[in-house]
């Protein structure tokens, strides 16, 4: 932090320039929702390209900051694409996790401030191009992520789709509400999508609160 200002590109890990940003050959990024400010620390989401215009399938991933809310100090990212020895790089079945782009969380995010757990709502990988370049699962693409509001640890993760070509991701931040289940309270996150569907977890533990069938699609 330098006079109040904090350079959210610098903790990111691309080469940029202050003045114009990450080289264009490389990707693009901002920011389409506001911060959140929870429990002292403020935590990032990021956008890529809008629109779906992208001009070829390589971007840089959405990785998700957080800094100090007092100092600036920069405590944690998320990666988005699980990089080498991460959980979740396992399913991109090839190098795709480095090159490929996007999985943003340019929804709004929601946090639970007693639990001391962030909730993210991702997009897809770089959408609109030929999912044959990214076989498997593709983690945490389409995703809701629940993070240690301190650290960036992951705590549970439920993912909508995986390998998603549709461009079918979460555009809306999760809902934090308790419900009454079979005569139980239970902290529960709703998590609305493109296709009109409703998930419902426990956003303590990930649990989901009623069955979540997935069926394979061609």
């Amino acid at each position: 932090p330098e006079t109040g200002t904090v350079d959210m590109l610098a903790t990111l890990g691309h080469p940029y320039d202050p003045y114009s940003g990450i080289d264009k050959r490389i990707g693009a990024i901002t920011t389409s929702s506001p911060p959140l400010v929870v429990n002292g620390v403020i935590i990032v989401g990021n956008s890529a390209h809008q629109g779906g215009s992208y001009t070829r399938i390589e971007n840089v991933p959405g990785d998700v900051q957080a800094f100090d809310a007092r100092t600036g100090a920069h405590l944690w990212t998320f990666h988005t694409i699980p990089r080498a020895g991460e959980f979740g790089n396992d399913t991109w079945e090839t190098d795709a996790w480095r090159y490929v782009g996007n999985v943003n969380v340019w929804a709004p995010l929601s946090a639970d401030p007693d639990l001391g757990l962030v909730y993210l709502a991702t997009d897809e990988p770089t959408n609109d191009y030929f999912g044959g370049f990214r076989p498997g699962a593709n983690l945490f693409g389409n995703s809701i992520v629940a993070l240690d509001i301190k650290t960036g640890q992951r705590r549970w993760h439920f993912q909508a789709i995986h390998h998603d070509i549709w461009d079918w991701d979460f555009p809306v931040a999760p809902i934090l509400v308790d419900l009454t289940v079979n005569g139980r309270r239970v902290p529960a996150l709703v998590q609305a999508s493109k296709q009109t569907f409703i998930y419902a977890f426990n956003r303590e533990t990930g649990e989901p609160l009623w069955p979540i069938v997935e069926r394979p699609v061609p």
